[in-house]
């Protein structure tokens, strides 16, 4: 808008001065003061000269063309903003990561499990934690009763839910072994579940089933299907009673 402006005073000024010349011209001439100037009737290049007045109509012209030029060009031209690096969070994407995760569940005050893992990622929205290389401790009257690994675990950072995943086991201090590929626990009971095919170590016997109900020391075992039973030999007979160090 103020090149415009600017270009519109130019052609004012010049279309005034025009005038005034013209107007000079038209005016009666003394011929004692006045000494009338010829014109060359060539150039020095052999050309008809050129009126003033039309020299500088043209250098006029010329310099509002370079001006409206500039002016379209600015216009049109684009701006390239700069490129800002960011991070932008998926809805995949954890809260925060955790080294070294650690965490205890109590019921009344009374510990009833104790979970370490190698790391943990945290959805807040979720309310949940995702935990990897896990050893946990199942508590009861405050002495541990069993121990379970397994490579990762969900658990529900509200009620402390774990559901464990990927080679999992659960040593009690009886002597008994669980071995399954999911394992449930659910803290209001204190009940383990799964609805995978289990092997359970108790004594001489070998369990296999689909599927299971079970308190954290084995000792009240429901299982759902696919029940077999082998007594195992006397030199296959192991002890799983020694917790794993963490």
């Amino acid at each position: 808008m103020q090149l415009s402006l600017i270009l519109l005073k130019a052609y004012n000024d010049l279309n005034e001065r025009l005038k005034n010349m013209n107007r000079r011209r038209r005016l009666p001439k003394r011929a004692k003061n006045i000494t009338a100037r010829e014109e060359p009737l060539l150039d020095q290049h052999g050309s008809p000269p050129v009126p003033r007045n039309r020299r500088a109509l043209w250098v006029l012209l010329a310099g509002l063309g370079v001006l409206g030029l500039a002016f379209f060009l600015v216009k049109h031209s684009k701006v390239q903003s700069p490129v800002v690096d960011a991070f932008t969070q998926t809805e995949n994407s954890p809260d925060a990561v955790i080294e070294k995760f650690h965490l205890i569940s109590t019921v009344r005050g009374e510990k009833h499990w104790e979970l370490f893992s190698d790391q943990a990622r945290l959805y807040q929205n979720q309310k949940n934690a995702l935990a990897e290389n896990i050893d946990a401790q199942y508590f009861k009257k405050g002495k541990i009763v069993s121990t379970l690994t397994a490579d990762q675990a969900a658990i529900d950072t509200e009620t402390n839910a774990t559901q464990a995943q990927g080679h999992v086991e659960l040593v009690v201090e009886n002597g008994s072994k669980l071995l399954t590929d999911k394992l449930n626990w659910d803290p209001d009971t204190d009940q383990i579940k799964t609805s995978e095919l289990v092997r359970i170590y108790k004594g001489g016997d070998e369990i296999t089933a689909i599927g299971l109900v079970a308190d954290t020391e084995l000792n009240n075992v429901h299982f759902m299907k696919d029940v077999h039973t082998q007594v195992r030999d006397t030199h296959e007979i192991e002890t799983f009673s020694d917790p794993k160090p963490f």
